[in-house]
């Protein structure tokens, strides 16, 4: 099975059972060390391209289950896919990015829990 498909079926075991996933937790099943640049970087790839087609086909964006460890929230490459795909207005304050990923969570949830 290829990084892609074991991220994406991790994804959407997560979204079904309404929860979230760090980033480490989900690098690791790909045998990524997100203390890595390079590797936080093929990560943050893989999950735009995920966004990417899951908005090509209707769907929101399944990365919002993935979370930074210290902070239970996306990191910054979230908003920006998210903003380059035109579902989110590309707001950088805080608040206004945490309405936007409970809002987005909420959704995929949902989604996948149907």
């Amino acid at each position: 099975m290829s990084d892609y498909a074991i991220i994406v079926q991790r994804l959407v075991e997560t979204a079904k059972a309404e929860q979230t996933i760090t980033y480490s937790d989900l690098g690791a099943l790909i045998g990524l060390d997100m203390g890595q640049p390079d590797q936080r970087q093929r990560l943050s790839n893989l999950l735009g391209e995920i966004n990417t087609a899951e908005h090509q086909e209707g769907r929101p964006m399944l990365s919002a289950v993935a979370v930074l460890k210290d902070e239970m929230r996306p990191g910054q490459g979230f908003f920006e896919i998210c903003h380059w795909l035109g579902v989110y207005d590309g707001n950088k304050d805080s608040d206004a990015q945490l309405r936007f990923f409970s809002s987005e969570l909420r959704r995929v949830h949902d989604h996948w829990t149907k």
